[in-house]
Parts: structure tokens; sequence; C-alpha cells
């Protein structure tokens, strides 16, 4: 009788053995042996970069100098980096093909620093929707009058005539909604008319602004009900 209770109990434990685990204790038991290692602190993200994925280019110098108001370095800064962004800074300015090409998220982190900075007065959406407004389309090129009422109301022309950049611009809070930035050659006839034009169509197939549309065709007005005669 003791040898088959000594066999029943051998038996059992290797019973035991060939059974898998309980999940949660072998879980408890993994941890117990092998703990995962925790990450120091110092070495978690904190702030959110501003290098470009497409460029490279690191706006950080840019959202400083707009957190100090610094509009003029800042505006002087923009047109660096968007050069640069187009390895067109020994040439020094931009043709159509590389406005065409410049990096959405480069533009748009552009106008965000430049938003967000001014509390929405300066930025390139902001000139966008004054631009429309003013009767103007985007990559295409307009009746004269309509972009010189664009340039009347950011501030780009006075007394008629096109202002001349740069020492003409208001680097203040004071200036014209949309007045900054202005990221131009520095002698350009009519403000830059065909560039600006150009730099628009970017601005629209970057997304920057989402600008309500009309539909093409209305609903047609219901026919009125004749009425039967008693």
């Amino acid at each position: 009788m003791t040898k088959i209770v000594a066999i029943n109990k051998v038996v059992l434990a290797l019973l035991l053995l060939l059974c898998p685990l309980n999940r949660v204790f072998a879980q408890s038991l993994t941890s117990q042996i092998s703990p995962k290692p925790t990450v120091p602190p110092s070495s978690l993200p904190t702030t959110t970069t501003l290098v470009s994925p497409n460029t490279g280019i690191d706006y950080t110098p840019l959202k400083n100098l707009l957190a100090e108001q610094k509009w003029q370095q800042a505006n002087e800064l923009t047109r660096s980096l968007l050069l640069k962004a187009m390895n067109r800074d020994l040439q020094g300015w931009l043709t159509a093909e590389d406005i065409a090409k410049l990096a959405c998220w480069d533009l748009k982190t552009v106008d965000d620093l430049w938003t967000q900075a001014s509390n929405g007065r300066f930025g390139f959406s902001v000139q966008y929707g004054i631009f429309i407004s003013t009767g103007n389309k985007p990559g295409r090129l307009m009746a004269p009058e309509a972009y010189d009422k664009f340039g009347d109301q950011v501030g780009w022309r006075k007394n008629n005539e096109w202002i001349l950049f740069k020492q003409g611009l208001d680097y203040s809070l004071n200036a014209p909604r949309g007045h900054l930035p202005n990221p131009r050659d520095e002698y350009q006839i009519n403000g830059g008319r065909l560039d600006y034009t150009n730099l628009t169509k970017r601005i629209s197939d970057c997304q920057l602004v989402t600008i309500p549309t009309l539909p093409s065709v209305l609903p047609a007005t219901p026919s009125p009900v004749p009425k039967k005669n008693k």
C-alpha cells in the first residue's frame, strides 16, 4: 500500500510538470525573473522637433525670433530658410519650379510659427484668405487691379504705389493684417505678383487653408403647384 501511494505521488508530480502553467502565474513568475528595464526620465522626449523630415532644416531659430517678436529678423530668416530648403541660398531667389516643389511640411511649419506668434495676425494662410477675397486665384494671374487691391489691404502698397521692399515694411504688430512675412527679393516690380501667385498655388496644394466653395449649380426653385378649380 505504501508503494502504491509513493507511485501515485510520482505520477502526480510528472503530470504537474507536463501541464502548462497558469498564464497569470507564468507572467508574474517571468516578471520576477527578468523585470523590464525602466527608461530614465532624462531620455524621454520633452518637446516636438522643428527639424523638417524632408529637408533637414531646423526651424527652432525662427521660432525663437518670433517668440521675442523680432519681426524683421524673423522675416529675413524666413527668406533664408525657404531658399535653403530648395538649395537656392547661393542664387538668392526661387524659380517657379522651386516654389512648386517646396516641401509642404516646411511651408506649413513656417506658417504655423508666424500665426501662433502673432495671434493670427501674420502668416501665409492669413495672406491667402485676403488674396482670395480680393478677386485673385491661386496659381493664376488675374487682372492687375485685383493684385493691387490685395497689396493695398496687406499694406504692401501705399498711396497707390508699391512700397520699397524691404525697408518699407512695417515690422510691428501695428502692421495691417497679413503684412508679414514678406520673403521677396528686395527689388521686384508690382510686389512680385508672379512669384506670389505661384506661392499661393503651393499654399493651396499643401492645404494650409481650406476655403469653402459654393456649389457650381444651385438647386432649381420648385415650380408652384397649380391650384385645382373647385
